[in-house]
């Protein structure tokens, strides 16, 4: 019900698309791709029991930057976490970013992106005045069918007003691959931290992701994915499902760093 629901939203926001998505992600970790200038891009998505839900819109601002702003429930909190398993909490998070594109600093220079993502809102159950916040900086290359994005993230979150993580500085990874047979098909795996809130603490946990994006329209594409957190088995793997759509100006550089 609530996948159909964004998946609808997202479709209906998607009518005169102009290009292909252009992603400010792979499925968990940022890229350094910016969205071209005019242009608009959603995604929408929902996991199991939960975990990765989002919706969210972004704007490209010149080529140079862009805005975003949604919610999502990344972050997890659990009051008894070893006997119980952590309850995903939505927050309205709201983000800029400032980047230059691949090529622009020479050949082979990657694009390069700095960003930053805040909470504006957020429904924390016992976790009072729950919030989170992430800068990152983001270098991301095209090599031949492949993305490579490589970068690190300074993460905090907190509760309350006497509970705080601190900023906390970990490594983020991104690969995709597009076989020239299939160029509408992408197998993606990723790296990041995000934060789990605990009666008295804020925790990192590594979020390892794998998954596939299919262009399946010019405007449009659709992501399966599995997402597993540290320190749970296989039972705790999430699988998510997501749709983008963009639409706006056309940008003919944009084959820069979506290839077919």
């Amino acid at each position: 019900m609530r996948f159909s629901f964004t998946l609808l939203v997202v479709l209906a926001l998607s009518r005169g698309a102009a290009a292909d998505p252009v992603l400010s992600r792979v499925l968990t970790a940022p890229t350094a791709w910016l969205p071209p200038a005019g242009t608009t891009i959603g995604t929408a998505g929902y996991g199991r029991f939960g975990d990765g839900g989002m919706i969210n819109l972004g704007f490209g601002l010149g080529g140079m930057a862009a805005v975003d702003i949604g919610a999502e429930n990344d972050v997890r909190g659990c009051t008894s976490c070893e006997s119980e398993q952590p309850e995903a909490i939505w927050m309205g998070r709201a983000g800029f970013r400032l980047g230059v594109r691949q090529g622009v600093w020479g050949r082979g220079a990657p694009a390069l992106v700095f960003g930053v993502r805040t909470t504006f809102a957020a429904r924390g159950h016992t976790f009072g005045r729950a919030r989170a916040a992430e800068a990152h900086l983001v270098a991301s290359w095209v090599v031949g069918p492949t993305r490579v994005h490589a970068g690190v993230a300074a993460l905090d979150a907190g509760f309350r007003d006497d509970i705080s993580l601190g900023p906390t500085v970990r490594p983020l990874f991104g690969f995709e691959w597009t076989p020239r047979e299939f160029p509408k098909s992408s197998l993606m795996t990723d790296l990041m931290w995000v934060p789990r809130l605990e009666p008295d603490r804020v925790v990192l946990e590594r979020v390892v992701s794998i998954g596939v994006r299919y262009q399946a329209l010019s405007w449009g594409s659709i992501e399966l994915g599995v997402r597993n957190r540290e320190d749970e088995g296989l039972a705790g793997t999430t699988v998510l499902v997501r749709v983008n759509g963009v639409w706006g100006a056309r940008d003919r550089t944009q084959k820069v760093i979506t290839p077919r």
